[in-house]
């Protein structure tokens, strides 16, 4: 590891399974990277390590002091956003990593108003030319027990509201109400307590604002609008919303979704997701149109038999998309937040139900699982193999993961995770999910692992490009006996990133995985024994 980077634990949790995941924190010369996270999942006897998620930067190319102070990167920030933009703190040097770049960076939290309400962000300067290198907006919206009274003001929380479960003002008795059954799912369903784990009382405000047509999770409490009559009536009524925002906490306890672009978007999508999920519950398990209707009790007051968004047919609300090859990807709603959800929230309903996408962008037929075990599938992914800055690809090799962790990596319920996404077009399939890729051809290489703790790069440390999406095929095979494992690496710019592993406890292994254009290589390496191996490459 180079010598100006350091990892340091965040966070440690054992599952029912007896497996240990350890989250760390990256630091680059004493830096905090923000999106440099990496998760280390481990059998909690023996201790040996199954997969590593998440992203680590190398570093050794990226600048480490800065060429402008904060105050003036802030003020540069600062002067692209309305008005009222403001920051109380001062900056922060920091290295923050986007889809595609990473960069050092003055960070720093900034308050401000939009056209959809208030906001609160934390903005990223480039330490060198104090441009907005990006933003991880914090008020989670819904384009769409403590309860208060905003009395339709903007100044949070508000006043308190005494015995709000049995309150004549139905916003508010709706407000407690819902969110004691989204807290009852997530007990009931997964075993959480809260939205933080650990038993944290849920605030919520209503009456926000005058005539407010949306709802967020402010990164510390819920709030409500009434609604306009037209687009929305009050937003506190409706328990798809509700369980939608107190999701965006759970998101931010967990993965931490940056509400950005492709992670936005899945942020955006697990909160329906987990809104459906509980619709079922309430209704005794019963999955049913209704449960694919997002936001329905809320939604145009005056048209009956509508809803937000539709999790069955994703592009029938005019404006979300479905297929990933054709997704948004302009600026507008922070890159696609909700605008891209459908794509994941199809791929769910697909895993539920079974069936093929409704618009015939793929003829992929998936065979159901249900909505119980496809709920803990996406919560495992979330909690356990989600990363900061995860995208499509990422999300479907994390629900591959939770559901081998849950069920075994030759279940149905990993190959049908797999075929939600094939139909939604993401790329990918079995063995980007953790193994098993098939059969391959092409050229052949020879190498010698001396031992356990042994690995080797692509022979001679050599690297392929490829100018176009491709499928990337391996297999390896070592002496009997051994436990030897495969993975594929994508540069992405400032060092190699891990984008498909195979680590079964046996001598061979594979790897298919679609990847878009870009440089890769492979590493193999020696869980335990020794001996020659031969690695056979392909692409198509």
């Amino acid at each position: 590891m180079h010598a100006a980077t350091d990892l340091e634990p965040l966070r440690v949790k054992s599952d029912e399974r007896g497996q240990v995941h350890v989250k760390f924190q990256q630091y680059l010369h004493d830096l905090p990277v923000i999106g440099g996270e990496l998760t280390v999942h481990a059998d909690g006897v023996s201790g040996r390590v199954h997969a590593v998620s998440g992203r680590f930067i190398a570093g050794e190319d990226l600048a480490s002091e800065p060429e402008v102070e904060g105050e003036a990167a802030l003020a540069t920030v600062l002067s692209g956003l309305p008005a009222d933009a403001a920051s109380t703190d001062a900056p922060d040097l920091v290295y923050v990593v986007t889809e595609d770049s990473v960069a050092l960076a003055w960070m720093a939290e900034v308050t401000y108003t939009s056209a959809d309400g208030p906001e609160r962000d934390f903005v990223f300067a480039d330490a060198r030319t104090g441009e907005l290198v990006t933003r991880h907006p914090q008020h989670h919206r819904a384009l769409v027990r403590k309860v208060y009274d905003a009395k339709k003001g903007e100044n949070l929380p508000g006043s308190e509201v005494a015995n709000p479960g049995s309150s004549a003002d139905l916003s508010v008795k709706d407000a407690f109400n819902y969110a004691g059954t989204t807290y009852n799912f997530y007990k009931d369903r997964f075993g959480r307590d809260s939205f933080n784990g650990a038993g944290a009382t849920i605030h919520s405000s209503v009456h926000f604002s005058v005539a407010y047509d949306n709802a967020f999770w402010n990164g510390q409490q819920m709030v409500y609008g009434d609604g306009s009559g037209q687009y929305f009536s009050s937003l506190a009524r409706d328990l798809d919303i509700v369980a939608h925002e107190l999701t965006h906490a759970v998101t931010q306890y967990e993965a931490n979704l940056v509400y950005q672009n492709q992670s936005g978007a899945l942020n955006e999508a697990l909160s329906d997701i987990m809104a459906a999920s509980l619709q079922a519950h309430v209704a005794g398990g019963v999955v049913s149109a209704a449960t694919w209707k997002l936001g329905e009790a809320s939604w145009t007051p005056n048209t009956s038999g509508d809803a937000m968004r539709y999790m069955d047919d994703p592009m029938k609300d005019g404006q979300s998309y479905d297929y990933w090859p054709t997704r948004y990807q302009g600026a507008q709603d922070n890159g696609g937040v909700h605008l891209n959800s459908g794509i994941a929230n199809l791929a769910f309903k697909l895993l539920v139900t079974g069936g093929v996408h409704p618009r015939g962008k793929t003829a992929n037929n998936v065979t159901g699982i249900g909505i119980t075990k496809a709920s803990k599938i996406f919560y495992d992914a979330l909690v356990t193999y989600l990363q900061a800055n995860a995208t499509f690809q990422d999300a479907r090799n994390a629900t591959a993961q939770a559901a081998t962790a849950i069920h075994g990596a030759a279940s149905a319920e990993v190959a049908a995770v797999h075929a939600a996404w094939t139909a939604v077009g993401v790329p990918g399939d079995p063995g980007s999910g953790g193994g098993g890729g098939g059969s391959c051809s092409g050229t052949q290489y020879q190498g010698t692992l001396s031992g356990a703790g042994a690995q080797q790069a692509q022979p001679n440390g050599s690297y392929y490009q490829t100018t176009g999406t491709k499928t990337h095929k391996a297999c390896l095979t070592g002496p009997n006996g051994t436990d030897f494992d495969l993975y594929l690496l994508k540069w992405n710019g400032s060092g190699w990133a891990q984008v498909a592993a195979s680590e079964t406890a046996t001598s061979s292994e594979s790897i298919s995985y679609v990847g878009t254009a870009g440089y890769y290589t492979y590493t193999v390496a020696s869980y335990a024994g020794a001996g020659n191996y031969t690695l056979t490459l392909g692409v198509q």
